[in-house]
């Protein structure tokens, strides 16, 4: 519905919306109005008669209602498969602390699994759990990755309870064997998302500052204008301190490459020259490998799958093979950016698990297809239910962006317990939205492109073209770049990282002191500065400038690049980095440093003046800074001296 910010005329202006249905044969199922964000909607049930009328745009129908601003299918939730089922050990018993920090909302899951049953507290207001009688995969194999990682690596898991929010059924299968988990046919998914965070705030979720949201509407991919369910995710993350970590979603079908006439062609090329066409291919349909919905939300955090796994390389079988053997790409399945008004979405690649390629016979040109759900070549090792003749704790291999979403809300996890055991209240007592700033920053903070666009670029742009342009296009397919989730935790002795969290009002700045070890001016070993800010911003639906605050890094100045002996590395333009809600900033170098002993510089976090409009309220942000320099001992030890407040112990965790 067009959003009509008075309650009488929206009431009036719905009521001519229901007379039109019924007069069509058709019945309101379910309606939501939330003026926070401009929301109002009809989900409604019309006979194919009255779809038709709307297809050929009758004006006498829906589609030619004043009131009706666009029409779309029902939600349709992501699906998961996974294969290799096998039996599943139980896991070694550990101590778990019953308030949730972190919260999963997802398609009912197997509860009395081994791997979830100590972990889970499922929430379940509408008895999804007795109508899902089919194969519960999708929130079976996110609360695992959630609470174990990846399970193919022996790590521990997390330390607390999980608030888990049932939002999907599996439904009974069919003749053609188990149909894909789904959203209820009788609410909008918008008003499930609002209920169920108001729900959790209100039941035993009040300290939850991470929500994951491996899911997303497959009926609706991002296209320019921001999708009702992205509004009420930013308009979720202000009013009640929340990370949402979204998955970018997957996009499963073939992909043509023309570089190859065909099947034999592709085979015998060299690897370099397939991978080479893969990419170029990709890159042709982008606009048809869009985001999905709401994955586009200024505020939360979206994931895309990189291509990446600890299992032990392996042989493929004749006509399936890995399209980048031997580099760091995303999974070709893998949804593209880029966000509202090109911003950087993805924010970050983690590990969904490697993806071989499907090699059509006798196509022409050569046509792949990912094999979009993981199995024994390549995956991440879930719970999962039964096979036939199994016992109850299966596990199963999976592959995507849904995965890779919920391996960064079990880093974030970690993150927060190490956090809260390292610097007790001073991190534990900060309110909800400045810890989940925090942990929004240090997610997206070991984020990296590496080498990684020299092949892009290469490859899209054989005759180079405006350097802007080519990194444009590079953060499209890699966003900030990869992250291994233990790089978020993982404290060296040749780095150190530092955070911090404040509030500011319009048009303030905070300048912050960063330490510099010493040897930063007494050797020309490569060295690296890097910074990342985050905030949640509030948002104003329906205008241009939907993000109403904007923070910014300033970028080091000459001066400070020269004491550090570091220059700017290849990133994504500034233009991208502070269109968003993250801002992501390198600086590297070999040059002699002119510091000095004990010498700093200055890194400034102003906000703006306010975008369409001032605000009252002061923004809250979380940033992480790093100094490094590789293959230095010392460097971790001389910082942590001359920080204000300090960790109660060295620990593997980089703060």
């Amino acid at each position: 519905m067009v959003f009509r910010p008075n309650a009488e005329s929206a009431a009036l202006a719905e009521l001519a919306v229901r007379n039109s249905i019924a007069a069509g044969g058709g019945r309101v199922v379910h309606s939501a109005r939330h003026p926070e964000f401009s929301y109002h909607a009809v989900l409604l049930d019309l006979p194919a008669s009255g779809v038709r009328r709307i297809v050929e745009l009758d004006r006498n129908s829906l589609a030619g209602l004043e009131p009706v601003l666009s029409i779309y299918p029902q939600s349709l939730g992501s699906t998961l498969e996974v294969e290799d089922a096998a039996e599943a050990a139980a896991p070694e018993q550990a101590e778990i602390a019953e308030e949730p920090v972190v919260a999963v909302f997802d398609a009912v899951p197997l509860q009395a699994h081994p791997w979830l049953a100590p972990w889970l507290n499922v929430v379940d207001p509408y008895g999804l759990d007795q109508i899902s009688v089919g194969r519960r995969v999708h929130g079976t194999a996110m609360a695992s990755i959630v609470i174990h990682g990846d399970r193919s690596v022996p790590r521990p898991p997390i330390g607390r309870r999980l608030y888990f929010r049932s939002v999907m059924f599996a439904p009974a299968a069919g003749p053609f064997g188990p149909p894909a988990e789904r959203f209820v046919d009788d609410r909008l998914i918008v008003d499930v998302m609002v209920e169920a965070v108001r729900t959790m705030r209100g039941e035993g979720g009040q300290r939850v500052v991470v929500v994951n949201l491996s899911l997303g509407d497959t009926n609706k991919r991002f296209a320019d204008r921001l999708s009702p369910w992205a509004r009420a995710l930013d308009y979720l993350s202000v009013e009640y301190g929340l990370l949402f970590v979204v998955s970018s979603g997957n996009v499963p079908g073939d992909v043509d490459v023309p570089d190859f006439p065909g099947t034999i062609e592709f085979e015998s090329a060299p690897v370099e020259d397939r991978a080479a066409g893969v990419f170029k291919a990709l890159d042709a349909v982008k606009a048809d490998r869009r985001i999905l919905s709401p994955s586009e939300s200024i505020n939360a955090l979206t994931i895309g799958a990189w291509h990446n796994d600890p299992m032990a390389p392996v042989a493929l079988p004749n006509m399936k093979f890995f399209p980048y053997p031997d580099m760091r790409m995303p999974n070709v399945s893998s949804a593209l950016g880029l966000g509202h008004r090109r911003s950087i979405k993805p924010e970050a690649l983690y590990p969904g698990g490697r993806e071989h390629l499907n090699l059509r016979p006798g196509s022409a040109p050569a046509t792949v297809r990912p094999h979009a759900h993981g199995n024994a070549l390549g995956g991440m090792k879930v719970a999962a239910p039964p096979g036939p003749g199994q016992a109850l704790g299966a596990s199963a291999w999976t592959i995507g962006s849904s995965g890779a979403a919920a391996y960064a809300t079990h880093a974030a996890h970690k993150l927060h317990d190490s956090l809260e055991a390292e610097y007790g209240e001073a991190f534990a007592e900060l309110p909800n939205i400045q810890r989940a700033a925090i942990l929004k920053a240090l997610l997206i903070h070991p984020a990296s492109w590496g080498d990684t666009h020299d092949f892009i670029i290469r490859t899209k742009f054989p005759v180079p073209q405006n350097w802007e342009t080519m990194r444009r296009e590079v953060s499209r397919h890699l966003g900030y770049g990869f992250v291994e989730p233990d790089d978020c935790q993982s404290c060296a002795a040749d780095r150190a990282t530092m955070w911090a969290s404040s509030r500011l009002l319009s048009e303030q700045a905070i300048e912050y002191s960063i330490p510099l070890p010493d040897a930063f001016s007494t050797t020309n070993s490569l060295r690296a500065v890097y910074a990342t800010l985050a905030w949640f911003s509030p948002v104003r639906p329906g205008h241009q400038l939907y993000r109403a605050a904007k923070l910014k890094v300033l970028p080091l100045g000459d001066d400070a690049r020269a004491v550090a002996g570091v220059a700017t590395t290849i990133e994504p333009p500034y233009h991208q980095t502070e269109a968003g809600t993250v801002v992501h900033r390198r600086w590297a170098g070999t040059s002699f440093g002119h510091a000095g002993a004990g010498g700093t510089i200055r890194l400034q976090v102003q906000r703006e003046k306010d975008q369409g409009g001032q605000l009252d309220d002061a923004i809250s942000f979380g940033l992480a800074v790093t100094v490094s320099m590789d293959g230095r001992d010392g460097i971790y030890d001389e910082v942590l001296t001359r920080v204000a407040v300090k960790p109660r112990s060295r620990t593997v965790v980089a703060i």
